[in-house]
């Protein structure tokens, strides 16, 4: 249920604002932005602290963290490391829902506040994209056909929680998206091992 009254409140007479604001920033991304170093700059800032915050709460060592003014960087920490190191920056939205909370506090107009999550919402998104390409040495430590199996449901679940967080009145919004994304999928889950059973006991006879 928690699902659909997401979806119910994606609408635009109600959401314009975030619409306009989101389609014109990744068109602006997109054209301009992109290549300029400032917007690689802050991507990389949010990418390469993601790696580190992971290690850390993972209690693994991070020897250094450098971000250079042309947008690369990386994160030397002690090995071993573990997927969830390597893939955090392409599913966690980690500047986005700071922003989102900071917004909120502000309680600007409805109409403004809208506009900026759009805003929010489009260079969050465009940085991840950015990031998304077959030559990263994340996927492969990871594994390639692991990374590709979790990374775009893990995608949908990040952002799910930043909208969730977005259309929601409190903090408590992204709770009830998690709730119903894990009931929709526990019934999923049934709906799988009930089509197999039935399947096995037809080809048994």
């Amino acid at each position: 249920m928690a699902l659909i009254s997401l979806g119910d409140s994606l609408t635009w007479s109600a959401w314009w604002p975030l619409w306009v604001s989101l389609t014109a920033t990744l068109l602006l991304w997109f054209t301009w932005w992109r290549h300029a170093r400032w917007g690689r700059f802050i991507t990389t800032i949010e990418h390469e602290a993601l790696h580190a915050i992971v290690a850390m709460l993972t209690l693994i060592p991070v020897r250094e963290l450098k971000v250079r003014e042309d947008g690369s960087g990386h994160v030397l920490f002690q090995p071993p490391g573990h997927w969830l190191l390597y893939l955090a920056p392409y599913f966690i939205p980690m500047l986005l829902l700071a922003e989102i909370a900071l917004m909120r506090m502000l309680q600007l107009p409805k109409t403004w506040e809208s506009a900026c999550f759009g805003m929010l919402l489009g260079v969050s998104l465009a940085g991840h994209l950015r990031q998304l390409h077959p030559n990263q040495t994340d996927f492969r430590m990871a594994g390639h056909a692991f990374s590709i199996a979790f990374l775009p449901t893990a995608f949908l679940l990040g952002y799910g929680v930043a909208l969730a967080f977005i259309l929601g009145s409190g903090l408590d919004a992204p709770l009830h998206f998690m709730k119903g994304w894990a009931f929709e999928g526990w019934e999923d889950a049934k709906l799988v091992f009930q089509t197999i059973r039935s399947w096995s006991q037809s080809l048994l006879g």
